[in-house]
Formats: structure tokens, C-alpha cells, sequence
């Protein structure tokens, strides 16, 4: 940017030096410097702005005071005089100093240039004739054409674009706007050169066509203002949700009043959270982001200074993790009812040609007031949203219970049905049976027993994990003595199926429940029975912080979606399904008991292998005895 500046620069003073011994075209008439300074300041401040993002394009009278110099002052002078003129309009409208001395330097090579096409062809024929009037307004064209040039190299630099369209709609309006100007400025020359007590008629028709523009500019203006409000309303009521009703309000808030950031912020309400939801500077959005309790505590502090709705007064502003520099600020509050539930803010009027006036505090605050509307309608939608979903919930509770109790009953029945039948046949007729059926049927009496035992044991602890009421008795225990156990017993029930236990070398100290340990196992040795393939390994061991112990085997697993699943409380895998019925409480209550304990049991499949592991926290071991070591071998059991 300082770059084209300085060439900007470069080429004004290149053409001033041109044209600085340049005589006036008309001796006739003088117009003293400080008159022409005086007119090309009024010139301007009688200027409008096109927006564009962060640039504003300017259309004034300068063309007036511009074309007249060209007739009865010295090149030196024009240039001079609008520098000066032009310095004071920029120094009030608080430019940037790059955006100064890029107006300074287009207002020079403007100057100069319409200077330097106008003298050639002026001399054609009378200066107060036909050729001082074409050459007039050529001149003048050519000043605009280079202007536009310059501004829209501006506009690129700064990261604008502006489409083919919109730069022959600016090029038109402005053209048209020239020529009317400088046909103005020929009558004064005229009249001037004739009969000068008359020029000062030359100002009558553009004072007219200023005030008129200007009425027709702000009633456009406020037909956009309202344009804008109803399409932010229309969009704030068309957002199913409060977020992004709350992006619409952000995003209308800042189009309508051009402002460089909006955001609207909420507080907490019934101990929740504050949330702030804002876009800008530049396109960068945030939604719903939790709010500090300084950022909350600033903000209503800046409710309360905005009285009247509008901050003047420079602050910073926390904008997420950074700080936005505010110049000027609209604040206006989010009413439910009596109570301020939010702020919705616009900050700095972009560009630095106008700032916030009335008319734009008035289209914030009613945009917030739709804001809380919509939140009400949005909190209203949510809460039929929640009650359609506890409903959908407690359905599926029902549901859930249903199946609960049909599963208990199958697994109640099913054991209880053989330890009748059997005991019923053994009490009717105990001479009918041989000895070795009668063991067998003893055998298979223990067998379901044992089974009803675990399952009332898996309900019980259930219900007092769920109530907080778990006692547990927590000591050193040998991993690999408890494994043995449970071996020897599932061998005694014969159950099916293989199991092998690894070799344990050593004593596996660990810190638990011994019962309860000895329950986790039976969980996982019958889930493996149970869903597991032909081939089950118990593998077990220690590291520096914590003993371990897995059992592996090498059916098909669950699905990925089901690994956490199947840990949730009346829950099956839904490999399951065509399996026997359970309860589907044994590996739940397995990991909350070894939770407890301060431990835990997962679940992992690799290489086509299923593996539940337990680890519990390691305790010093206790060398173990001769008697031991050798009892330590690989063991093979039927379960």
C-alpha cells in the first residue's frame, strides 16, 4: 500500500512540477487563493460515501471549485488550494495517515492531469466557448477515469474485489455526477467572465440538488435498515435452534448497521454457563463458546454504562483469547420479561467516514429484542424436545424392565427347573437310580446350584453398587492361587470346553476383594463358556504397579460398535442374540466391583482373539513355598 502511495505521490509531483509555471487562462477574472480554498472545502464536505467492506468511495462537488480554477487561477494554485481544502476533510473524517497520503497524492495527479488535458484543448478556440467547454469536461472525465483507477487498486491491495458490474454501475453514476458538475461550474465561468455579480446564482442549483440527494440517500438508507431488520427477523424465526438463531442475530446485527464485529452475549441463568456467540473482525465466528466469569462481569458492566444504548468511550474487548480495540460500541439489552437475559453488541462502524447514530441503536436493540423472543420460543422448543425425549427414555425403560424380567425369569427358571426336577427324582424314587446316577444327579444339583447362587450374587451386588452400599474387604491375595481355585472348580462341574492356564512362576500379589475377585472370574470364565469359541487361555501376570489377569479365547467377539456396550448394565452384545438368554449383568457388576477396587476390567480383540482383562493395584509379594511352586504348572480343565 505505502508503495502505490509513494508512486502515486511520485507521479503528482512529477505533473505539478509540469504545470507550476503555468500562467491563468483568464486575466479577466481573479479569484483570490484563500476564496478558492474556502469553495473546494465546501465541495467537500458536502460529499456522500459508497460502502464497500472497509473502503468508502466518495462522490462530492469538488468538480465545481475544480473547473472554475481551471479558468481564472494559476495550476500552482488549484492543486494547492485543494490539498489544503482537502487535508482539513480528511484530518475530520480520522483516516489512517496511509489512507491520507493516498487521498493527498490521487488529489494531486486529479488535479494536475485535469490541469494538463484541459490547456491543450482549450487552445483549439475561445476559452469561453465551445472548445473551453468540451475541454472542460473531458478534463474532468479524465481526472475520474484516473481516480477510479487508483481507488480500485486500493480496493484490491486492501483484499476487496469489485465485480465488472458493479464497477460500471460506480463508473456511470459518478461520470453522470462529473458532467452535471462541471456543466454547473461552466455557468459560473461564464457568468463570472459577463456579468460577475450574478455567479453567486451558480451555487443555488447544486445547494437544491445536494439537500435533495441527500433526503433520497437517507430514505434509502432507512428502507435498507428495515430491509435488514426483516430479513434478520425472518432468519431468527426460521432457526430451529438457539444456536444458530443466535448466529443469524450476530451476523444480521453486523450487515445492517456495517459494523466490524458483533455478538451477543448470554448470561447464566439458573446456574448455567454464560455464552457468547460473535463474528468478526474479518469472517472469523464463534458459537456458543462457555463465557469466564471477567468476561461475564465486563459485559455487564457495559450493559449498565450504555445507558442510552450507544458506547463512545475506547475499551478493549475480550473476543475469545485475543482483545479487540473498540472505538464505538451499541449495546442493547435482551429482555425476558424484566430481566436483562443478554446483550446484543456492534462494534465499530467499519470504515472512517460516519459513525453509529440513533437510527442504528434503534435497529440494534429492536433486532434484540426478536433475539429474546426467539430464545424463549427456542427454550420452549427445547423443553418439548427434552419431554419428548424423557418420554422416548422412560419407553425404553419400560421396555428394558420387561426384558429384565423375562430374562431373570429364563435364568432363574432354567436352573431351578433342573435342581426341582432332580431333587424330585431323587426324593420320589432314591432305590430306582445306581450310584453313579445318583452322583451324576448330585453333580448336576450343585452345578445349577451354583449357577442360581451367581446369578442372585450378580443381582445383589448390582443393586448395592447402583446405591452406593458395596462393602468390600480388601487384602493380599495371591492372582494365581485364585485362578487354581476356580480351575478345580470348573473342572469339578465340567462345564465343556477347554481351558488353559498358563504357568505362574511366581506369586501374583494383588490388593482386592478375595470373593469378589473369585466372582469377577466366574463372570468372565462363564461369558467365555458361554459366547466364546472352543479354545479359552487364562493368562496372568504383574507390572511394577498393578497385577493382571486375562482371559482369552478365540471366538468371534462383539462388534466395535458393542465394546463399551457390553459393559452397561442389562446389556447383550448383539452377537449375542441367537445366544442363551441372560441377564446381562456379570460383566457390568464384574467392572464395577473391580473399580472398586481400584482396578478395572476391559475388553480388547486382536488377531482374532478375545481378551478380558482385570488388573488390580500389585501388592509387595510374599515368596511363596515350595508347595506352592510346585503346584504352579500348566493346568487343563473342561468348563
Amino acid at each position: 500500500m505505502w508503495i502505490l502511495v509513494a508512486a502515486i505521490w511520485a507521479i503528482g509531483i512529477a505533473l505539478t512540477l509540469l504545470v507550476a509555471r503555468w500562467e491563468p487562462l483568464l486575466d479577466s477574472v481573479e479569484i483570490p487563493w484563500i476564496v478558492l480554498l474556502v469553495m473546494f472545502a465546501i465541495a467537500e464536505r458536502a460529499v456522500f460515501h459508497l460502502r464497500f467492506k472497509k473502503d468508502a468511495h466518495s462522490f462530492s462537488l469538488s468538480e465545481i471549485p475544480l473547473v472554475i480554477a481551471l479558468f481564472v487561477v494559476s495550476p500552482l494554485a488549484a492543486i494547492t488550494a485543494q490539498l489544503a481544502a482537502n487535508v482539513l476533510a480528511l484530518l475530520h473524517r480520522r483516516q489512517q495517515p496511509v489512507k491520507i497520503m493516498f487521498n493527498l497524492g490521487q488529489f494531486a495527479v486529479q488535479t494536475s492531469l485535469a490541469i494538463i488535458i484541459f490547456r491543450p484543448i482549450v487552445s483549439l478556440g475561445e476559452a469561453i466557448g465551445p472548445a473551453g467547454w468540451i475541454a472542460a469536461i473531458i478534463g474532468a472525465v479524465v481526472a475520474l477515469i484516473a481516480a477510479e483507477i487508483m481507488i480500485n487498486a486500493v480496493i484490491h491491495l486492501s483484499g476487496g474485489r469489485l465485480s465488472l458490474r458493479e464497477s460500471v454501475e460506480v463508473m456511470m453514476l459518478t461520470a453522470l455526477a462529473t458532467v452535471m458538475n462541471t456543466a454547473t461550474a461552466l455557468i459560473g465561468v461564464v457568468l463570472l467572465d459577463v456579468y460577475p455579480t450574478a455567479a453567486w446564482l451558480t451555487a443555488v442549483p447544486p445547494i437544491i440538488l445536494f439537500v435533495a440527494y441527500r433526503a433520497y440517500v437517507n430514505q434509502r438508507e432507512e428502507s435498507g435498515r428495515l430491509g435488514s431488520l426483516y430479513e434478520a427477523t425472518r432468519s431468527l424465526h426460521a432457526s430451529p435452534q438457539i444456536e444458530s438463531a443466535l448466529q443469524a442475530a450476530v451476523e444480521s446485527a453486523r450487515d445492517m448497521v456495517d459494523a466490524e464485529y458483533a455478538e451477543a452475549f448470554l448470561f447464566p441463568i439458573d446456574g448455567n454457563d454464560a455464552f457468547a456467540t460473535s463474528i468478526g473482525p474479518s469472517d472469523n465466528l464463534r458459537v456458543m463458546e462457555v463465557a469466564t466469569d471477567d468476561a461475564t462481569e465486563a459485559m455487564r458492566s457495559l450493559a449498565i454504562a450504555a445507558s442510552d444504548g450507544l458506547v463512545t468511550k475506547p475499551f478493549e474487548h475480550l473476543v475469545g483469547a485475543s482483545t479487540l480495540l473498540v472505538d464505538e460500541a451499541i449495546v442493547a439489552p435482551m429482555l425476558s420479561g424484566n430481566r436483562v437475559v443478554g446483550v446484543l453488541m456492534a462494534v465499530n462502524r467499519l470504515g472512517d467516514v460516519s459513525r453509529f447514530v440513533a437510527e442504528d441503536v434503534g435497529l440494534v436493540e429492536t433486532l434484540a429484542g426478536q433475539v429474546a423472543v426467539s430464545l424463549e420460543n427456542g427454550r420452549l422448543g427445547e423443553s418439548l424436545a427434552q419431554i419428548t425425549s424423557l418420554k422416548e427414555q422412560l419407553e425404553e425403560l419400560v421396555k428394558s424392565k420387561d426384558e429384565f424380567v423375562a430374562s431373570v425369569s429364563h435364568e432363574l427358571r432354567t436352573p431351578l427347573t433342573a435342581v426341582a426336577g432332580l431333587a424330585d427324582e431323587l426324593q420320589q424314587a432314591p432305590g430306582d437310580f445306581s450310584e453313579t446316577e445318583t452322583r451324576e444327579f448330585i453333580r448336576l444339583i450343585a452345578e445349577q446350584s451354583n449357577e442360581l447362587a451367581g446369578i442372585v450374587e450378580d443381582l445383589l451386588v448390582a443393586g448395592q453398587t447402583e446405591m452406593g452400599s458395596q462393602n468390600l474387604n480388601i487384602e493380599q491375595i495371591d492372582l494365581g492361587a485364585e485362578i487354581r481355585e476356580i480351575v478345580s472348580s470348573a473342572n469339578r462341574s465340567g462345564l465343556g470346553g477347554e481351558l488353559t492356564l498358563g504357568a505362574v512362576d511366581e506369586t501374583i500379589a494383588a490388593l482386592g476383594d478375595p470373593l469378589r475377585v473369585r466372582q469377577i472370574l466366574r463372570n468372565l470364565l462363564t461369558n467365555a463358556a458361554r459366547y466364546g469359541g472352543t479354545e479359552v487361555r487364562v493368562e496372568v501376570g504383574r507390572t511394577e504397579a498393578a497385577a493382571w489377569l486375562a482371559v482369552i479365547d478365540n471366538g468371534d467377539g462383539v462388534p466395535k460398535r458393542d465394546s463399551d456396550r457390553i459393559f452397561a448394565s442389562y446389556q447383550r452384545s448383539g452377537n449375542a442374540e441367537q445366544q442363551p438368554k441372560s441377564v446381562g449383568l456379570g460383566l457390568s457388576v464384574s467392572r464395577k466391583l473391580a473399580r472398586l477396587m481400584s482396578g478395572d476390567l476391559t475388553y480388547t480383540r486382536d488377531q482374532g482373539l478375545t481378551r478380558f482383562e482385570l488388573t488390580l493395584p500389585a501388592a509387595r509379594p510374599v515368596a511363596p513355598s515350595i508347595s506352592e511352586i510346585d503346584s504352579a504348572k500348566p493346568v487343563t480343565a473342561q468348563i
